[in-house]
């Protein structure tokens, strides 16, 4: 190898070299950047937080693996319930709400899973998409909420009437079927109030009254029979029975030819009526 070529070799890897260590320098400031962020959320340190927002922090950016999921900084904030961090970024006009568009979960279905209504309430500041739709049966926040009981949520929900008992998702289902499967009864009494027809198959032909027929939970058939109409049956006003009047003379009719006449064996009182003593010592003896 000539002198040329040692020096063309010797600056191809120094080129080489620069650009590893710059894409390395890139990648742990990212990943050094979210494990801020990480460590802030996990603790609860909201000053953390802060700081790592004012310092251009991504919340769109990737966290670690938690149990499995990957999740961004804001979904992390539905994840951990963190409503002070929400409220912050709120109060500073500070965008975080991204709502997936293919059908997996995203900040809005980790929130319903958390059942928590201060933190969703929060969320739905953001006016979130509520036709959006998850998972291959296409459901809506409220099945998925029906699903896992989160019952705290269902009037947030149905509020402005985009989401009812009877939406049906791709398989048919209804978010009151699916509570009715799920033994959800906080959300069952709700539908109750709002006067929901319990009776109304879904597109799967099923009705919520069908399926907790076949419930053995003691909760359930008690609250199965609350439906039943009972009928209360007014007694009929009856008049008192009154007992025949009884003549005691006709009880026996005597035939004509064997009366007797006795009133020649009658005599007349010889004594004042008021008398009280015999004859032999009364005042009008001789």
């Amino acid at each position: 190898m000539n002198k040329k070529h040692l020096i063309a070799a010797t600056f191809f890897v120094g080129v080489l070299s620069v650009g590893s260590f710059w894409q390395f320098s890139k990648t742990t400031a990212v990943r050094t950047g979210t494990d801020d962020a990480l460590l802030a959320l996990i603790k609860n340190d909201q000053t953390a937080f802060e700081s790592w927002v004012k310092n251009g922090g991504d919340l769109s950016a990737f966290l670690p693996v938690i149990d499995g999921k990957k999740l961004t900084v804001a979904e992390g904030l539905a994840y951990f319930e963190r409503v002070n961090f929400i409220k912050y970024l709120q109060d500073n006009k500070i965008a975080f709400m991204t709502q997936k568009k293919d059908g997996t979960d995203d900040i809005m279905v980790l929130a319903v899973q958390k059942n928590n209504a201060e933190l969703f309430t929060l969320l739905m500041k953001e006016n979130p998409d509520l036709t959006a739709t998850y998972g291959k049966n296409g459901m809506t926040l409220l099945h998925m909420a029906s699903s896992g009981c989160a019952f705290k949520l269902t009037d947030i929900l149905h509020k402005d009437k985009k989401l009812n008992w009877d939406t049906k998702a791709k398989d048919g289902s209804t978010p009151m079927t699916i509570a009715a499967g799920a033994d959800c009864l906080p959300m069952l009494s709700y539908w109750k109030e709002q006067k929901a027809d319990f009776a109304k198959k879904d597109g799967r032909g099923m009705s919520a009254m069908s399926i907790m027929r076949g419930k053995k939970d003691a909760a359930m058939v008690a609250f199965l029979q609350s439906f039943e109409t009972r009928t209360t049956r007014t007694p009929t006003a009856t008049s008192p029975s009154v007992e025949p009047e009884i003549n005691f003379y006709n009880k026996r009719i005597v035939p004509k030819d064997q009366k007797v006449d006795y009133s020649a064996l009658i005599e007349p009182e010889d004594r004042p009526m008021d008398a009280t003593e015999t004859a032999e010592h009364s005042e009008f003896a001789d």
